[in-house]
């Protein structure tokens, strides 16, 4: 299992003591509210890590005050950056939940068994999750992520049945 899981991105810097504010993938994700560090990977492959010293809500996301950042001239190299959560920190998950993340890598397979290709992303835009799966010929689908199209998850065996959408 994956160590961080990604959460979102630093969109800008917020007033004057150094503030960012981070837009979180999934809108109504309160996993900020339960973890005391945070890493950024910035645009420049560098990753970093931080204690998160003050957090506020806002419209377009959250506002963090990290630690050892002080000022809009310290905060605007992490814009931009990709921001993750340390599994760890996030507590034990309800029988049968799991982490978005851990979708990433599953094989996609029709309700017939036959293999649709493996999943390679989870896109958070509009309504509703959507889930991209590749093949090996290089044909791509992305599927909403709702129990209309993604009937049956099995983390255990490693795989997800989907409906995928027809044109």
């Amino acid at each position: 299992m994956k160590a961080w899981l990604q959460l979102g991105y630093v969109s800008r810097t917020f007033g004057t003591q150094g503030e960012v504010v981070v837009k979180t993938f999934h809108a109504q994700s309160q996993s900020l509210q339960l973890v005391k560090r945070l890493k950024f990977c910035l645009k420049t492959g560098e990753e970093c890590i931080f204690c998160l010293q003050q957090l506020g809500k806002l419209n377009e996301g959250w506002r963090l005050l990290l630690e050892g950042v002080s000022t809009p001239e310290e905060a605007k190299p992490l814009v931009g950056s990709r921001v993750w959560l340390a599994r760890e920190e996030l507590g034990e998950l309800e029988e049968g939940e799991c982490f978005a993340e851990d979708w990433v890598g599953l094989e996609a397979r029709l309700e017939s068994g036959e293999v649709l290709g493996q999943v390679s992303a989870l896109l958070y835009m509009g309504a509703v999750p959507n889930i991209v799966i590749h093949n090996a010929e290089g044909k791509e689908w992305m599927v909403p992520w709702v129990e209309e199209y993604v009937p049956r998850l099995s983390m255990e065996e490693g795989y997800v049945i989907v409906r995928p959408l027809e044109w």
